[in-house]
């Protein structure tokens, strides 16, 4: 599982895309040993590295507080987010890449356990756990868990993922020497947790229950194993178009699956499909389900460039995914449960984007940094809604440069 949901088969060995590629988030698993202790580990997948970080009672009594348990055969995966790896880079803006990032993570671990046929149970900001991030603990919070249960029988072989270090950092890596994040990344994290006036924000830690069951055992995968691991962030797009149909049909199918894992809840983004065709297709005016359709054959390649604010390697997008939601929704204090479920929603959507994309041989890529308001202007959005991330799709070109990956912040000019 781990293989297809985190490792992913381009030079950046990662199965998710990220904002700068600075993957700001921690991910630990917790499993039983042959006597029935539970230890907890923290996996760096880009290293291929497991290392056990503590065993014992307390993590049982972390479980215990979030609702969750061990499967037996099975183990509990813990993503929690370091928005100081992405502030750094993109100022304020970063913690809401920081979102997207783990989303796009969530969804890829649920889609691979579906894959290999166990059953997933989900939590969503789970309260109980934040004394088991210990490495980051201080200036860290928990996103999300998954309990997933044992691979059914004849599964263990053909999965295990190979190339892997597991090791026991518990006498290597004393608690003592833990717990000890940068001091700039303690500023981050008080920018984060206190208002202009100082007082602690009570609901960057509340927890979102609606907890899921994602049970397909002997059905259908929702993605091909193919599709994981061909899966990849396009750097640029070159001049030409690629099949409308191709196009709604990724998004539509996209749209479908989330709906069908994690189903609605709060105020889930909207979803509307700017599509650059000179001409609709005959007999294809109809509208795919949970999407809105915009044809602006009109739009130029210049006026694509100002709305991704100079980013002049997606001018030649053949159709860009908007996601969007009611600005009322998004100003609140930072880390606001629905805040949260828009951006986790948007960024599930963007991955399954990906994924589906890659079946179909269209090259797509996450964009954070966009002109909102002009964006809204040419596909038409209502006025009371800003746009949270947008999805650009259209014809490859391997030999652009990866922008986001420079050193300074590329496309940062957000306008008051």
């Amino acid at each position: 599982m781990l293989d297809l949901g985190m490792i992913g088969g381009d030079s950046s060995r990662r199965a998710v895309p990220s904002a700068g590629a600075s993957y700001p988030y921690e991910c630990y698993i917790l499993t039983r040993d042959d006597a029935g202790a539970t230890g907890l580990h923290q996996v760096d997948p880009g290293r291929r590295h497991c290392q056990m970080l503590s065993c014992g009672p307390r993590i049982d009594e972390a479980l215990c507080h979030a609702a969750l348990a061990v499967p037996e055969g099975g183990a509990v995966v813990v993503l929690a987010t370091r928005p100081w790896l992405s502030m750094r880079k993109y100022g304020d803006r970063g913690y809401l890449y920081t979102q997207l990032d783990t989303a796009h993570l969530h969804m890829n671990l649920v889609l691979a356990a579906d894959n290999l046929g166990a059953g997933v149970v989900l939590r969503r900001r789970p309260q109980g756990l934040e004394s088991l991030v210990t490495e980051y603990g201080q200036c860290a919070e928990v996103h999300s868990a998954l309990a997933v249960t044992a691979l059914p029988a004849g599964d263990g072989p053909d999965v295990e993922p190979p190339g892997w270090v597991v090791r026991d950092a518990r006498a290597t890596r004393p608690a003592s020497l833990r717990q000890q994040p940068h001091w700039l990344e303690r500023l981050c994290w008080e920018s984060l947790v206190t208002d202009s006036a100082g007082v602690e924000v009570g609901s960057l830690n509340a927890a979102i229950s609606l907890p899921t069951a994602v049970r397909r055992r002997n059905r259908t995968p929702l993605v091909p194993r193919a599709a994981f691991h061909s899966r990849r962030s396009a750097t640029g797009f070159a001049p030409g178009t690629v099949p409308a149909r191709d196009v709604r049909s990724t998004v539509d199918r996209a749209i479908s699956v989330l709906d069908d894992v994690l189903p609605a809840a709060g105020t889930p983004p909207h979803a509307t499909l700017v599509i650059r065709q000179e001409e609709r297709e005959q007999g294809k005016s109809g509208r795919p389900t949970g999407q809105s359709i915009r044809w602006l054959p009109e739009l130029t390649d210049e006026s694509v460039t100002e709305a991704f604010m100079a980013q002049r390697h997606l001018a030649d997008a053949s159709a860009v995914l908007l996601l969007h939601a009611p600005t009322a929704s998004l100003i609140e204090e930072t880390g606001g449960s629905q805040l949260w479920t828009v951006l986790y929603r948007a960024g599930a959507l963007a991955q399954l984007v990906y994924l589906e994309a890659a079946q179909r041989g269209l090259a797509v890529t996450g964009v954070g940094g966009f002109d909102s308001e002009r964006w809204k202007q040419l596909a038409g959005l209502p006025a009371d809604h800003d746009v949270v991330y947008a999805v650009a799709m259209g014809v490859d070109t391997p030999d652009a440069p990866k922008l986001d990956r420079l050193a300074v912040a590329y496309a940062q000019n957000e306008r008051s």
